[in-house]
């Protein structure tokens, strides 16, 4: 290498985590904008997300326990008050659009994996059915009820049941969607004891002794909290045991969104320090989505990110789950005008679909770092490249490099000193 070259370096012998894969979110919405669809579309949207060979090879999901924000209405499992043994409980609802959406991504994944791993699935609640909250409704904050905690607890269990019964099993669990939120949609509130004490006395021994091969996750909300969130959860031994690690967010942008404090809420290092804090836990981020609207056309979407997926990546990340699979054009349907940005938006009503910016940086990610690929150790000499490197289980090397600045850089790529 010239002193003055740029280069990015690439040394496979020093590796990291292994890979699991990339994916999106099974919403009612995107389940059912997908039955609009003329057929030929139907399987254009599908391919582009789950096939192996001409698509995003997505190979986990994620999916709401009850209904969130992109749902059509709000609505529970289990609708009447105070059935603790859950007698009423059903999943009819996700038999018209989110199970049939499901079986055809697992097809596909089944049909084009020939690294044999299925369809992982994480399931996720916005809200406990209203009689369960203090508040006596899903939506706009609200805590879960002390006397329905052992209720709840089952209800996961419950739920994960029927979708093994569907075909459809679970690989993980995570205890709340955003449980810091107070929103107009669906959510629960907890804090990190809260949220450690319902893990510890009654979901994790739930999970245990029903013998589901589950993992659960805890957090499942934004990076800036998620180191005091994990220090809290995993100082108590008898919590932390069944947990298998933390999911996290995107959100805390100000360069994106208009909520975040101006100093900056993003804090991608976060995510490095709670695998430093407890290395044996793992890490999944399940959540990313532009607010706002659909950003329809916009590059800058694809570049933000294709830069949280490597910084992600290099701070120990297993798994990277998008948030809707498709949207419509106003970025919904959203039952409370939550509308945001999806990578492939839909007009229904004319039988169209649109690839936006973010697919196809997703694409580069995704197409090349396959699961069970490994991390291996990188770096640029230029700061305006930002780099990671898999090496996957036959041997290919990846290498994805971002450069989001205005100039142009040449750059030499050095494998291992080849």
């Amino acid at each position: 290498l010239r002193s003055d070259e740029a280069s990015v370096l690439v040394e496979p012998a020093t590796k990291f985590q292994t890979f699991l894969g990339f994916g999106g979110s099974f919403t009612e919405s995107s389940a059912e904008l997908l039955q609009g669809l003329g057929l030929q579309n139907q399987e254009r949207v599908m391919d582009a997300c789950f096939s192996a060979s001409s698509g995003l090879c997505y190979r986990l999901g994620r999916m709401h326990i009850n209904s969130c924000d992109f749902s059509n209405g709000n609505w529970s499992c289990c609708e009447a008050p105070c059935d603790f043994s859950l007698g009423s409980f059903t999943v009819e609802r996700y038999k018209k659009a989110i199970f049939p959406m499901l079986r055809r991504a697992a097809r596909i994944v089944a049909r084009g994996a020939g690294d044999g791993q299925p369809l992982q699935l994480v399931a996720s609640p916005w809200s406990p059915p209203g009689w369960m909250k203090d508040t006596g409704t899903m939506c706009e904050g609200g805590l879960l009820k002390p006397e329905c905690r052992a209720a709840w607890a089952l209800f996961y269990v419950r739920f994960a049941q029927e979708m093994e019964a569907a075909g459809l099993p679970l690989w993980a669990v995570s205890v709340q969607n955003e449980p810091m939120a107070d929103t107009p949609w669906e959510n629960c509130l907890y804090s990190a004891e809260e949220e450690r004490d319902f893990v510890r006395d009654h979901l994790g021994p739930t999970l245990s002794r029903s013998g589901l091969d589950l993992k659960l996750l805890v957090w499942d909300h934004n990076r800036n909290q998620m180191f005091a969130r994990a220090r809290t959860i995993y100082a108590d031994e008898k919590a932390a045991k069944y947990v298998w690690g933390m999911a996290f967010h995107w959100y805390g942008d100000p360069r994106y969104e208009k909520w975040p404090d101006k100093a900056g809420q993003v804090c991608f290092d976060a995510v490095g320090r709670v695998h430093e804090l407890r290395p044996d836990k793992h890490l999944i981020m399940t959540e990313a989505c532009q607010e706002g609207g659909p950003h329809k056309g916009e590059w800058s979407l694809g570049e933000r990110y294709a830069e949280n997926i490597i910084k992600d990546l290099n701070n120990w990340t297993e798994g990277w789950i998008d948030w809707n699979l498709l949207l419509d054009e106003k970025g919904g349907p959203n039952h409370t005008g939550n509308y945001c940005s999806a990578p492939i938006l839909v007009d229904v009503g004319r039988d169209m679909v649109f690839f936006q910016s973010s697919y196809y940086f997703i694409g580069h990610f995704s197409r090349y770092i396959r699961p069970g690929a490994k991390r291996i150790l990188c770096v640029a000499s230029r700061d305006a490249l930002e780099v990671t490197a898999f090496e996957n289980v036959d041997g290919n090397i990846a290498v994805v490099v971002l450069n989001q600045s205005d100039v142009n850089v040449s750059f030499s790529l050095d494998v291992g000193g080849l």
